[in-house]
């Protein structure tokens, strides 16, 4: 069947909005001021009723049971508003710009209104490597893993020094919103190369901040290493772009030889690459001057990405070798050089941690179907039935994302339109699953990376005509479904249908991303405790914490704003519980007083609920177990109230009196071949470094020309990577 086109106009000029098609009435001021009135009301319903809120009716269903109706009413508002200007004939950028903001706020701030304190015990515990820094001015490999990537707590601690700020719970707070709304600024230079409508666009960016329901953009190194990956493939995708005329008209002469070749594989890969229309804008022209500053930007990104989180500059790495294999960007030698730091930071910086540790951090490499076990249903066995409808409802969304990513991709593709960048950025994620299973969360971060790709996607299913598409189609030619849609509503049917994927999916993220509130929220008692502790001994504080199951097999940690100051005052032991008998104080009183003078017992009820929710506790326990303590004559009362208390013997032992930990540094060791490598390594980074700036300003044909730079740093490479592994193999 073949359709009559129109001659398809030219793009929208840069900067400025899609113009209005002839014949397509524009909407009036009362249209807008509705609009603007039900996004008011939204708010209004939304904000209002929380001050009614009462947390402690919260089940393991978390948050959404609590939300009194008119705040789901105004939840509701909230999307339909924007799915209403999404309908309307041409973007009002003022007004999208602003429900987007609006969603943010009410998606990602909503616990502003409800929690008197910052959330998330994690949050608290990197202020803890934040007040460890600026008070110490250095590490200790020794205390924390992650002290071994310390650039973020670098940044930070010299931000909050700089502008003399002592407390950190404000920033705790508000770095959830913040940090979605400058996830926001890299994400619009990504979609802005793609040849989408403005529809598309608006409402990928709309889907990226309801979908990133994971709980990864607290203050932590992990969110602002994503912050770095999104300008990192923003920069290629927008400035390195494969993607001038010769180029295209080299790729549809390897597409039509793709097709003429045999065999499976080829099949699939001119089903894939063999599209006419490339997904993205050609790229605009830029000078080697400009280029040049941006490839060294370009390097500044993975230098700061390696040292501030262990993740990112993997999947940098991993996205921007896909890119080059693709044609979709020019800086072929990149990948070498990110690949080369990151080795190189693993082997030189972090030995510290992983002397000792190689079966502990490299053992799940390769092991692909363990990892993903680990990470999906392996998280759920042992739970309760509230918190397993929350995991199994986590995986229903993450699976349906990926689902409708895959068919707006085929639908596109339907069309003949090859979008490769979005297809590299889907795909390059799940090769994390063949690293390790980081704790169990590696689905997460698998999911949290893939977003960017699979938001544009999704919203290709629902608006996947590029926005140079011709607008008016024969109205003669009939479908099995019927009539061909034209005029300025034929977009009224995506709408609607995308406003349905968009109600269940913001219903969706208060359901998952709040759904272990009830012990994921910290109470200023919480923090109160520690700083009893803290006060009544002036050495290490021996915290004795309750599990319910083994933490050395399960990796557990108390779910308490543990040291989130004085780090390494601060010594954890576990104590098993006795699920039969809650009084049972034998092994609380036994570890004790093994723990000498700065012994002491704290439990929280966010801590208690969590082991009643996640290890099958009875739902009193905690509080037989207070009354036990209180009640024992061995035992002293530091602190208590409703929410956290504290306890001691009350008569410690003299011994042990445990030394406080002296900073240790990154825990450099060296190796016969480590000096050797220290030389090589920055010269071999400079080489390459150099060899690509070279060739921004040759001709394509020019390239031979490289050969000196490439010979150079061969050697180079040969020897850094003998160090690297020489040092895995010789330090234990």
């Amino acid at each position: 069947m073949t359709v009559r086109r129109t001659e398809q106009p030219e793009g929208p000029p840069e900067g400025r909005p899609e113009p209005v098609p002839p014949g397509y009435p524009d909407v009036g001021r009362p249209v807008l001021l509705g609009i603007g009135a039900l996004l008011a009301a939204g708010l209004a319903l939304f904000w209002l009723p929380l001050r009614s809120v009462d947390l402690e009716a919260m089940t393991g269903h978390g948050l959404i049971g609590v939300l009194p109706v008119a705040t789901l009413l105004g939840a509701l508002l909230l999307v339909l508003t924007f799915m209403l200007t999404l309908a309307l004939p041409r973007p009002h950028r003022l007004l999208l710009s602003a429900q987007v903001l609006m969603l943010v706020l009410a998606l990602h701030g909503v616990t502003l209104a409800l929690e008197p304190v910052a959330r998330f015990p994690t949050a608290w515990q990197t202020a803890g490597f934040i007040e460890y820094l600026t008070r110490t001015g250095t590490v200790s490999w020794d205390l924390d893993a992650r002290f071994s990537t310390p650039g973020f707590f670098a940044f930070i601690a010299f931000v909050v020094k700089a502008a003399g700020q002592n407390d950190l719970e404000p920033l705790l707070r508000w770095a959830p919103p913040v940090t979605n709304l400058l996830y926001l600024v890299p994400y619009v230079l990504i979609l802005r190369v793609l040849r989408a409508t403005w529809r598309a666009k608006w409402f990928a960016a709309w889907i990226f901040i309801a979908a990133n329901w994971v709980g990864q953009d607290y203050l932590s190194p992990q969110a602002f290493a994503y912050l770095l990956f999104l300008f990192f493939v923003a920069i290629l995708v927008n400035w390195f772009r494969h993607h001038d005329e010769t180029t295209q008209r080299a790729g549809r002469r390897r597409s039509a030889e793709t097709r003429e070749r045999t065999g499976p594989f080829w099949r699939v890969y001119a089903w894939l690459f063999g599209a006419k229309d490339p997904g993205e804008l050609p790229a605009p022209k830029v000078s080697v001057r400009e280029q040049s500053i941006l490839l060294v930007l370009l390097f500044v990104l993975i230098l700061v990405g390696t040292a501030a989180h262990q993740l990112t500059p993997f999947l940098m790495t991993a996205s921007c070798a896909g890119l080059v294999l693709v044609r979709r960007c020019s800086l072929r030698g990149l990948p070498f050089v990110a690949g080369i730091v990151y080795a190189a930071w693993i082997s030189f910086m972090t030995v510290g941690y992983w002397a000792g540790r190689k079966g502990e951090l490299f053992g799940g490499l390769g092991k692909v179907f363990t990892n993903i076990q680990q990470s999906t249903g392996g998280r759920i066995g042992q739970q309760s039935g509230d918190i397993k409808d929350i995991q199994q409802l986590r995986i229903l969304i993450a699976a349906a994302v990926v689902g409708l990513a895959v068919a707006g991709l085929l639908r596109r593709r339907s069309r003949g339109i090859d979008d490769r960048v979005a297809l590299v950025l889907l795909l390059v994620p799940f090769s994390s699953f063949g690293l390790q299973n980081y704790g169990g969360e590696v689905g997460l971060r698998i999911y949290f990376f893939m977003l960017p790709a699979a938001c544009l996607l999704i919203s290709y299913l629902f608006f996947p005509a590029p926005f140079d598409a011709p607008r008016v189609r024969d109205p003669k030619v009939r479908l099995r479904l019927g009539r061909l849609r034209t005029g300025p509503r034929r977009h009224w049917p995506a709408v609607a249908a995308a406003s349905i994927f968009a109600v269940l999916l913001a219903g969706g993220f208060l359901s998952v991303r709040y759904g272990n509130e009830k012990y994921e929220q910290v109470r200023p008692s919480d923090v109160r405790a520690f700083d009893v502790m803290l006060k009544n001994h002036d050495g290490v504080v021996g915290v004795v914490w309750l599990s319910a199951e083994n933490p050395e097999l399960t990796g557990g940690t108390p779910v308490m704003p543990w040291s989130y100051r004085g780090w390494e005052r601060f010594n954890r032991t576990a104590v098993i519980a006795n699920r039969t008998n809650p009084a049972d104080l034998s092994q609380i009183i036994q570890t004790l007083r093994n723990q000498g003078p700065g012994g002491f017992f704290v439990t929280t009820r966010s801590h208690e609920d969590f082991q009643v929710l996640s290890a099958g506790l009875a739902q009193d326990y905690g509080a037989r177990m207070r009354a036990a303590l209180a009640a024992s004559p061995l035992i002293q009362t530091v602190y208590a109230d409703r929410d956290a208390a504290v306890y001691k013997l009350k008569d410690p032992p003299a011994n042990p009196v445990l030394p406080v930990p002296k900073p240790a540094g990154l825990g450099m060791r060296s190796s016969p071949w480590t000096p050797a490598g220290m030389v090589y390594l920055p010269v071999l980074l400079g080489v390459l470094l150099a060899r690509e700036l070279r060739r921004l300003r040759l001709p394509p044909g020019e390239l031979r020309r490289l050969r000196p730079m490439t010979v150079l740093a061969m050697p180079l490479f040969v020897s850094v990577v003998a160090v690297i592994i020489e040092r895995f193999v010789i330090i234990q």
